[in-house]
C-alpha cells in the first residue's frame, strides 16, 4: 500500500507551519558576526536542499530579514531581524542578572564562564565572560553555537533530564544531527550518573582541544534545567584536581546564588 503523503494536500496551516520552521532555520544559520553566506553555504549549514533555500531567501530578503549583495552573491541578516534581536535582549532580566556574577567567578578562577540554553543541536550562548587575566579565551561569545556533544554544557543538561524527557530529545537530535546524536549516545549514561551524584558534568579536550571545563543546569521557575552554566580553560591552568577540588564548588555556590535571586525575581 502507498503511504506517501502530497504535500500539495496538506492542509494550508501545516504548510505555512513547515515554511516558517524552514525559515527559522535559515535565520538561525547566521553567527553573530554576521559574516555574508551564498545559498549553498546556508543549505550546507541547514541541510536544507538549496532550492527550498533559494526560495525562502528570496521571500525574506523581500521582508527585510536578509539583506543581499551581488557582488558577493551572498546573503545576511537584515534590519527586521536585528530589530527582533534588541527587542528579545531588552528583556533579558535573568542574564543582566547573572553578568556580573559571571564576571566575578571568571576573574576568581581565571576562566571563561558561559551560560547557554538548548537550541536542537547545540547549545546557544546567551553570556560569556572571561577573565581580564587570562592570556588565551575560548573562541565564543554571545550568541556563539556550541556542539551539544562536545561540551559539558550539553552533556550536563542532557544528564539532568528525565528519563522521558531525554528519550523525545535525542530523537529529535538524532533525527536532524546523527553525528552529534551518535556522540552524545556514547557519553549519555556518565552523564546522568555525574549529574546525579555529583550535580555537575566535566568535559576534558572535547570543546576544544587543550580546554578543561564543568557546567551545571541552572532551574528557573518556569521549570527545570532552562539554562546550563559553565567554565572552561586551558588544560595548563585549570587542571582537573584544582578543577574538582576549587573551581566546581564555587560553580556550584553560583547555580544557587542565581537560583535563589531568580526565585526572590518571581516572588516580587
Amino acid at each position: 500500500m502507498n503511504t506517501s503523503v502530497d504535500s500539495s494536500s496538506e492542509k494550508p496551516g501545516i504548510r505555512e507551519v513547515r515554511v516558517l520552521s524552514r525559515g527559522l532555520t535559515i535565520l538561525s544559520a547566521f553567527e553573530p558576526n554576521n559574516e555574508w553566506l551564498s545559498n549553498s553555504e546556508i543549505a550546507a549549514l541547514t541541510g536544507l536542499p538549496k532550492p527550498t533555500v533559494s526560495r525562502l531567501t528570496a521571500n525574506l530578503l523581500e521582508a527585510e530579514y536578509l539583506q543581499y549583495s551581488a557582488q558577493r552573491a551572498a546573503y545576511r541578516l537584515g534590519t527586521a531581524v536585528l530589530a527582533l534581536g534588541f527587542i528579545a535582549a531588552s528583556h533579558r532580566d535573568f542574564v543582566v542578572l547573572a553578568r556580573p556574577l559571571m564576571q566575578q567567578f571568571a576573574d576568581q578562577h581565571q576562566v571563561s564562564v558561559v551560560l547557554a540554553s538548548p537550541d536542537a543541536s547545540s547549545m546557544v550562548c546567551n553570556e560569556v565572560t572571561h577573565s581580564r587575566d587570562m592570556i588565551f579565551t575560548l573562541r565564543v561569545r554571545a550568541g556563539s553555537r556550541l556542539r551539544i556533544d562536545r561540551s559539558a554544557l550539553g552533556r550536563a543538561l542532557v544528564g539532568a533530564m528525565g528519563d522521558a524527557e531525554r528519550t523525545v530529545f535525542l530523537d529529535k537530535l538524532c533525527a536532524t544531527d546523527p553525528q552529534a546524536w551518535e556522540l552524545l549516545s556514547r557519553e549519555v549514561p556518565a552523564a546522568v550518573s555525574q549529574m546525579a551524584s555529583d550535580g555537575y558534568c566535566i568535559a576534558a579536550g572535547t570543546l576544544e582541544a587543550g580546554t578543561n571545563g564543568a557546567a551545571v543546569v541552572v532551574d528557573t521557575p518556569e521549570g527545570p534545567h532552562t539554562y546550563a552554566l559553565g567554565c572552561a580553560a586551558p588544560s595548563n591552568s585549570l587542571e582537573l584536581p584544582r578543577l574538582k577540588q576549587e573551581v566546581i564548588p564555587d560553580l556550584l555556590a553560583l547555580k544557587a546564588r542565581l537560583e535563589a535571586e531568580l526565585s526572590n525575581m518571581q516572588a516580587e
